[in-house]
């Protein structure tokens, strides 16, 4: 994963006083394929990662994670945001 992108997210955890659960992070092309990843994914450049803060809503870890400085994308029903770093 890029260190931009572990900072980030480490702020996120940090900010939030709670473990934050990363579920995707870099991915090879035929793991993104697999999983239905865009072709010009984030993750395959080790720069996007999908998680969740246990006990924590959807709402609250995306507006944390904007703060931290993190492009979000908030999937309410699945109960995650994928992050990414510009």
């Amino acid at each position: 994963m890029e260190p931009e992108l572990l900072e980030k997210v480490e702020a996120l955890r940090t900010g939030l006083g709670r473990p934050v659960i990363i579920t995707s992070g870099v991915r090879c092309e035929a793991r993104n394929q697999e999983v239905g990843g865009v072709s010009w994914s984030f993750h395959e450049r080790g720069a996007a990662a999908d998680l969740y803060c246990p006990g924590v809503g959807v709402e609250e870890v995306a507006a944390a994670a904007q703060a931290a400085g993190l492009n979000i994308l908030p999937h309410y029903s699945e109960g995650y945001i994928h992050v990414e770093i510009p």
